[in-house]
């Protein structure tokens, strides 16, 4: 293994710790020491793959924002239609993955420290900025707005409100069930003219960028 390597595969092994650590702990009740424990490490080798308890936090939501984004990469058709798009976002984000207990427990505790934490705010205004972004591109091949605005506004309260649902009592709705309201959601505000011309017609999407090497990762 090189030394880029062996270095990226710790500092995701300690990402690794770090959830668990909050799934058990709690934010608050998290050390580098619990977190090295669990990895394997010592603090002080915790800090040389990261500076300090805040940037490993850091790196953690960036994680799980990363696995968001792959998630909704991965259930796109190669040429989407702008309602293939939002199925797309719609399936990503209640994916399996994000619902697993020390999944949601991280989400839940970066989103109640956003408001406190600068880095965590930062973070999320990309997310927010980045799933508008998408949303509406959509939208736009389809309405006009005000109304893109309105629906945008809807399907978005309405994956947050599912989540929620879910992560306080996950008897009150399935993963499953939120994704078809959301698609009913959708289909009941999109008039039958744009929904046939959505699905009929296909945005090419953007070259991607080539991944970034292993060294440059491990810098991010």
């Amino acid at each position: 293994m090189t030394l880029a390597s062996r270095r990226r595969f710790r500092r995701e092994e300690l990402i690794d710790a770090t959830i668990t650590a909050i799934y058990e702990d709690g934010l608050k009740d998290t050390t580098l020491a619990g977190i090295g424990k669990r990895a394997g490490l010592s603090p002080a080798l915790v800090n040389h793959y990261f500076d300090g308890k805040e940037a490993l936090l850091e790196a953690t939501m960036r994680r799980l924002l990363r696995n968001l984004g792959d998630d909704i990469a991965a259930r796109l058709p190669d040429e989407p239609t702008p309602l293939g798009r939002l199925h797309a976002i719609i399936d990503g984000c209640f994916s399996r993955r994000h619902f697993l207990p020390e999944s949601m427990v991280a989400w839940l505790t970066f989103w109640l420290e956003v408001r406190r934490n600068p880095r965590f705010a930062r973070l999320q205004r990309i997310l927010n900025h980045r799933f508008e972004s998408n949303i509406m591109f959509a939208l736009h091949q389809m309405v006009a707005e005000p109304l893109a605005a309105d629906i945008f506004l809807g399907l978005t309260a309405l994956i947050d409100g599912f989540w929620w649902a879910y992560a306080l009592d996950a008897k009150r709705i399935q993963p499953a069930r939120a994704r078809r309201l959301c698609r009913d959601y959708l289909a009941s505000r999109l008039p039958p003219t744009a929904q046939s011309r959505a699905e009929s017609s296909t945005i090419a999407r953007p070259k991607r960028k080539p991944r970034a090497s292993p060294s440059q990762k491990a810098r991010s």
